[in-house]
C-alpha cells in the first residue's frame, strides 16, 4: 500500500519557520503541542483556525478541518531525534478490543486468538473511529500532520501523509514474545512495523517513517522579555478596542 505524502511549498516552509520561531519567542509558551501546533499549522497552510477559547473542543479525530476542501488533519507533535528517515510512533487510540469484541463482530476473541484475528479487530475498532468522525466532520480527504521536535527545540521536521486505512491483506500481525504483552502489525509491502498494541494498557500506537524529502529545519530561540510581550499585546488590544468604539459612534 503506497500512502500519499504531502510537501510544503517554499512559501509554506517560510511561514512554518516563522510560526515556530515566533511562538517560541513568547515566554508564556513552553512547548509546541496541541492547540499551539494546530495554530502554527493553520498559519502555515492558510487554513481557518478553530479557536477553543470560544468553542468547545471535541474528541473527534480531525483537529483541523479545511471545510471548503473537505480536508481533515489529525495533528500531533512529538519530541524525538530529528534526522533523515527517522522512525517514530504515536498513541492513536485506546483500544480495548477484548471488552468490545461482541460489538466489533469478534464474539470469541481473547488473548489466545490468532494474532491476525486480534489485528482484524483492532483495525475494525480504529476504522470505525476514522469513518464515523470523517462523516461527522464532513471530511473526505483524511490526513495526518506531525511536527517532530528535539528536546531543546533547535531542530524540527514536518510530516504530512494520507491517513492509512489498511485492508486485512495489507498487514501481518504477530506477538513480540511468548508472554503476549505486545502485538505488532507488520506491513507486508515493505516489512515495516506500522502498529503496536499493548493489551494490558489498551494503548494502540501507529508508527511512521520520515520521508526522504521531508522538510527538516533549524530554529533559533530568542525569548522575549515577559513584560515586553504583555505590554505589546495589551497595547494592541487597546488599539482594537478603540477602533471598535469609533466604529460604533
Amino acid at each position: 500500500m503506497n500512502l500519499r505524502t504531502y510537501n510544503l511549498t517554499n512559501k509554506q516552509k517560510a511561514k512554518l519557520l516563522k510560526g515556530v520561531t515566533a511562538s517560541l519567542a513568547l515566554p508564556i509558551v513552553d512547548s509546541l503541542e496541541d492547540f499551539i501546533w494546530e495554530a502554527i499549522f493553520c498559519y502555515s497552510k492558510g487554513v481557518q483556525l478553530f479557536d477553543p477559547l470560544f468553542a468547545k473542543r471535541s474528541k473527534l479525530l480531525f483537529d483541523i478541518v479545511d471545510t471548503p476542501n473537505n480536508i481533515g488533519w489529525s495533528a500531533k507533535s512529538l519530541q524525538c531525534s530529528v534526522k533523515e528517515n527517522t522512525e517514530f510512533e504515536l498513541v492513536i487510540q485506546r483500544a480495548d478490543v477484548f471488552k468490545k469484541r461482541e460489538d466489533l463482530g469478534f464474539p470469541n476473541l481473547d488473548r489466545n486468538s490468532p494474532p491476525n484475528l486480534i489485528g482484524a479487530a483492532l483495525m475494525e475498532h480504529w476504522h470505525r473511529k476514522i469513518n464515523n468522525d470523517a462523516q461527522i466532520q464532513n471530511v473526505t480527504d483524511k490526513r495526518v500532520c506531525i511536527l517532530l521536535k528535539t528536546a531543546n527545540n533547535d531542530k524540527f521536521a514536518y510530516f504530512e501523509e494520507e491517513l492509512a486505512i489498511y485492508s486485512p491483506n495489507d498487514l501481518n500481525w504477530r506477538w513480540t514474545n511468548d508472554t503476549k504483552t505486545g502485538l505488532q502489525g507488520i506491513r507486508k509491502s515493505d516489512n515495516f512495523c506500522v502498529y503496536r498494541w499493548y493489551p494490558n494498557q489498551k494503548q494502540f500506537f501507529e508508527r511512521f517513517k520520515l520521508h526522504d524529502d521531508a522538510y527538516i529545519f533549524d530554529a533559533s530561540i530568542i525569548r522575549l522579555p515577559l513584560d515586553e510581550v504583555i505590554e505589546m499585546l495589551y497595547a494592541r488590544i487597546q488599539d482594537i478596542q478603540e477602533s471598535l468604539e469609533q466604529d460604533d459612534t
